[in-house]
């Protein structure tokens, strides 16, 4: 990055960032600078910072500038998992927001919402799934055609939830169905135990981003382990 460490340093597209500009931002934020350079790059990164660090930017900007153009014939490129409808409600706001500029179509899958509807928008060969666990193994269950082999770049935000008993088996049977050719991210406020020992087992080659140096593990969760080859 340059000395001015904007995000004109970082050689966006064009449409991708005059986003982030119409959005009003001009600088990024510490996990943004620290954890965008290696995902851009193609790395997988594990990265940690307090809540409202800006660490959803952090991963929907590197994924619009990946994708930036809709692709019908590819199928699902991205794959966005969060723990709540609310947190997949606001991510889906926020990429519409950042990815005005193109023509990238977003599909959001959660409950609450008509199947119908995420039917015919599942119909439209969408390049990017936002979704909750249960809800996407519902349309997987439903869906004779829907598959997640295609997807490049998946994001686990909120991870230390995902990777929680609370979701143990929906996740596994999430990760069975993801190819291992692809770039995965996981964001978290904190990164447990649990999350380590997935990274090590099935990310390849990652940089950890520990902006505020928590690894507490929250005295509310119950952590399983996970691992994304050989299932």
């Amino acid at each position: 990055m340059s000395k001015s460490r904007g995000f004109e340093s970082m050689g966006l597209s064009y449409n991708v960032y005059i986003g982030i500009k119409r959005r009003g931002y001009s600088f990024p934020t510490p996990i943004q600078r620290k954890a965008m350079p290696y995902i851009l790059s193609g790395r997988d990164v594990v990265a940690s910072s307090r809540t409202g660090s800006g660490k959803t930017a952090a991963s929907l900007i590197p994924m619009l500038e990946k994708l930036n153009h809709h692709v019908p014939q590819a199928g699902i490129r991205t794959l966005i998992l969060s723990p709540t409808r609310d947190l997949s409600l606001q991510t889906l706001k926020f990429a519409k927001d950042l990815g005005r500029f193109t023509d990238l179509l977003i599909c959001l899958l959660v409950g609450g919402e008509s199947m119908e509807g995420q039917f015919e928008k599942l119909a439209q060969r969408p390049d990017v799934i936002i979704a909750t666990p249960g809800r996407l193994m519902h349309h997987l269950a439903e869906v004779d055609d829907m598959s997640l082999r295609m997807v490049e770049y998946v994001v686990f935000d909120e991870a230390d939830r995902l990777f929680s008993m609370e979701f143990g088996e929906q996740m596994h049977n999430i990760l069975g169905q993801l190819s291992e050719n692809l770039q995965t991210l996981l964001f978290s406020a904190t990164i447990p135990t649990a999350l380590f020992e997935f990274a090590k087992s099935g990310l390849r080659d990652y940089k950890e981003v520990d902006l505020d140096k928590e690894k507490r593990i929250s005295p509310d969760l119950t952590l399983t382990f996970f691992t994304r080859r050989g299932n």
